[in-house]
């Protein structure tokens, strides 16, 4: 399309095959989708190739540093950021290309509505409300700071919020949330230096802040048993990284039985 400004859309991957077919289908009208896969063992190459505008580039690294990797090639006016387990809807499609057709000079990012699917199920409730994330912006504008595995792009310029929404298939499986919780608080982790022991009252309190928040101030019960394994899981995720933060500052001291934390890896779809 030539009567618009160009859009490159940036996705991280890994053995992501069950999934990637389907974000790529969602934005297979943008002019560029770049990908950049942390060494899939799946057919996630090839189904990258079967679309004439995938650039497949291979790098090991935090997946927001892949983004930025991503964000660096970028060719085209905007760039947007997508994981392989979310899809752009044909409403908040079409709101886009509005957008190229007709940029506003001074808004430099857009916030897009997100719609989180934990075990088929929409979230209208606890962690779903109300979702919002900086997705497009102009290319070269911003970068994540790579610090943690949950960190937002800076909005220091001028956002606004799109009206349509984009889909994500948060957790399909209970297996999935304790695997990605295994990976998520060890990358985190090994990024930690601790100068002094993590509090007890952390371990105890905030899991528990957690689920209240999650679960009765936000309404989490609405959304039925969904609600109830997302608001339990988000404390656990709480308790978890509080623990390995505990073994993180036994190994720095040294203390016997214990040793820094091993590379973490898992065959289960990241991103």
């Amino acid at each position: 399309m030539t009567d618009r400004e160009t859009l490159t859309v940036v996705i991280p991957t890994k053995n992501s095959a069950a999934l990637i077919g389907d974000c790529l289908e969602s934005v297979k009208w943008v002019d560029e989708i770049i990908v950049v896969d942390m060494y899939s063992t799946d057919a996630t190459s090839a189904i990258c190739a079967s679309y004439p505008n995938v650039r497949f580039f291979q790098r090991d690294d935090y997946i927001f540093g892949n983004m930025n990797f991503g964000f660096a090639k970028a060719s085209a006016d905007w760039t947007m950021r997508l994981d392989s387990d979310e899809r752009v809807t044909p409403t908040l499609a079409v709101e886009i290309q509005n957008i190229l057709k007709q940029p506003v000079a001074d808004v430099n990012g857009y916030y897009f509505h997100e719609v989180l699917i934990v075990l088929g199920h929409a979230l209208r409730h606890g962690r779903g409300l109300n979702r919002r994330r900086e997705m497009m912006f102009r290319t070269g504008h911003v970068r994540y700071n790579v610090t943690s595995e949950h960190e937002s792009l800076p909005t220091d310029e001028t956002w606004r919020q799109l009206n349509g929404s984009y889909i994500h298939l948060n957790y399909q499986s209970v297996s999935q949330y304790l695997t990605k919780t295994d990976y998520y608080t060890a990358r985190d982790i090994e990024r930690m230096s601790l100068s002094t022991r993590p509090r007890l009252r952390s371990g105890i309190v905030e899991p528990l802040r957690t689920f209240y928040v999650q679960y009765f101030k936000r309404r989490g019960f609405s959304d039925g048993w969904p609600g109830l394994l997302d608001a339990g899981m988000m404390a656990l995720y709480q308790f978890v990284q509080w623990a390995k933060m505990q073994e993180h500052y036994q190994a720095q001291l040294g203390a016997p039985g214990f040793n820094p934390s091993a590379p973490a890896t898992t065959d289960e779809t990241i991103g």
